[in-house]
């Protein structure tokens, strides 16, 4: 899989060191959250994190393989997920599609409910 910059994803700590976070994405692929996305903080802040602690980050940099991650930067707007089917829309289109979302959704939920009450009444 090709991995985005932009792309927000849930990865998995397997390492940390003076260097910084290690994160196994999905796919088994690796990315690194340098030390100095955490500031002059790295040394207390890295004692806050587990090995297998699940944890969310922003792809920032994606060069021959080499994928450099961001978690300060997850949440950051200028950083745009063109995986993400809503990073595109416009602010005038927001409440259609918006609308149009919450009924998928509505449609799916019934649709689940009817399925497991034929399945529990099997």
């Amino acid at each position: 899989m090709k991995y985005q910059v932009g792309q927000r994803l849930t990865g998995t700590i397997n390492n940390i060191s003076d260097l910084g976070i290690f994160v196994t994405l999905p796919h088994h692929v690796s990315g690194l959250i340098h030390h100095s996305d955490f500031g002059n903080d790295w040394l207390r802040e890295k004692n806050n994190f587990n090995i297998g602690e699940q944890i969310r980050v922003v792809i920032i940099h994606n060069y021959k393989g080499k994928i450099a991650l961001s978690k300060k930067r997850v949440n950051d707007p200028e950083i745009i997920d063109h995986t993400n089917p809503f990073s595109d829309t416009k602010n005038a289109d927001f409440d259609s599609v918006l609308s149009q979302t919450i009924k998928n959704a509505r449609s799916e939920i019934k649709n689940l409910e009817h399925e497991l009450i034929s399945y529990a009444d099997r």
